[in-house]
């Protein structure tokens, strides 16, 4: 079975791409033929790694700077490689593009995986639901919000956002190590958060929390992104520059959750973030905004708090109580709970995604 994996947005770090090269590596490791669509050229350590997993990367420009060119070169590809299944993974009906290239390919299953709750381009994703519609034949979402969203009435599969749950436990020695590379005391609290510096992350906000806590909180934004200048400006105009550290993007966001004492995300709006599974299962306090879905809450400990109101964001991470002694326990009890509720990537592909590769391949044969 050939499978090609499309990713809709940069292959790094970000929920999307975890899932995809996590799925990767998994049915890779059963015998499937699997490559990677990305649309911009991956890190180098990405791309070794892949190759070791046997994973092919196909790299295809931003569909969004030339998208008649994009069509035509994925389409080609879709055909050079005489894939039975192409899995598009994305937000909204954009997909019609992937989709289109896939049935022009004469590819047999072609499936879009929704991964958000809305979209950045409501028109657009407007436009496009007719020819989106004509070219789907599978339908998979992270969760049912996700699902709803995208596909409306229509019947979808739940293929939820599982993590390889043992990189995740917490480690002292780690977190030691981490937090010495940036000179981060003992004694000073490190808020946490990790995603692409847009407008749906909304890490602005994070820096009007800042500004009014004491000079023992530190913020650490990990990630990349369009407004990452502007976040930057913004917290030299707020007199917090030296309170915030910017690390780029990361390809071991697992240790750097050790350094965290809270994970912190504003989104204005999210599907089912796997940043905050990873965080969970790193045994990490957990507070996020009320534009995300509750379903997020596998632990019953995440704090949910309206964007509206500041000040309860303050209160809530001056109020916890840092033990680091007991984060492991912490850490170890999440992960089970998040196996149990069907968060391991390794079972989630070979349980959920091949057999629904196997049953509808067959379907439409």
């Amino acid at each position: 079975m050939k499978v090609l994996l499309v990713n809709t947005v940069p292959l790094e770090a970000n929920g999307i791409s975890t899932f995809i090269i996590n799925s990767a590596k998994v049915m890779s490791k059963k015998g499937l033929k699997v490559s990677i669509s990305a649309p911009n050229v991956i890190d180098n350590k990405l791309g070794k790694e892949l190759i070791q997993h046997n994973i092919f990367v196909i790299e295809i420009p931003n569909r969004m700077h030339n998208p008649i060119k994009y069509y035509l070169k994925l389409k080609r590809k879709m055909v050079e490689g005489n894939y039975d299944i192409v899995h598009v993974n994305g937000n909204s009906t954009t997909m019609a593009i992937e989709l289109l290239s896939a049935k022009q390919a004469h590819v047999k299953l072609r499936i879009a995986h929704s991964h958000n709750t809305t979209t950045e381009h409501p028109l657009i994703n407007k436009l496009l639901r007719i020819p989106f519609e004509k070219n789907i034949n599978g339908r998979l979402a992270c969760n049912a919000a996700a699902g709803n969203w995208l596909f409306n009435s229509k019947d979808f599969t739940i293929i939820k956002n599982g993590v390889f749950l043992k990189r995740y436990i917490f480690d002292l020695k780690t977190r030691k190590c981490v937090r010495n590379r940036y000179k981060i005391s003992d004694d000073e609290i490190l808020i946490g958060h990790v995603g692409k510096f847009n407008f749906q992350k909304n890490q602005k906000f994070l820096l009007k929390i800042l500004r009014d806590m004491d000079c023992r909180y530190k913020l650490m934004l990990i990630g990349d992104g369009p407004d990452l200048e502007k976040v930057k400006q913004q917290a030299k105009e707020l007199g917090i520059m030296k309170k915030v550290i910017f690390t780029g993007k990361v390809n071991n966001v697992n240790e750097y959750l050790n350094a965290f004492d809270v994970f912190v995300l504003p989104s204005n709006f999210e599907g089912q973030p796997f940043v905050v599974i990873e965080a969970l299962a790193s045994g990490l306090p957990v507070i996020v905004s009320k534009n995300i879905s509750k379903e997020i809450n596998l632990t019953n400990t995440v704090k949910f708090i309206s964007l509206d109101n500041i000040s309860q964001w303050e209160k809530c991470i001056r109020s916890l109580k840092i033990k680091n002694k007991n984060r492991k326990i912490v850490s170890l009890n999440n992960i089970k709970i998040l196996k149990t509720k069907g968060y391991d990537a390794e079972n989630n592909v070979l349980t959920g995604l091949i057999p629904y590769y196997k049953k509808y391949i067959n379907y439409y044969k």
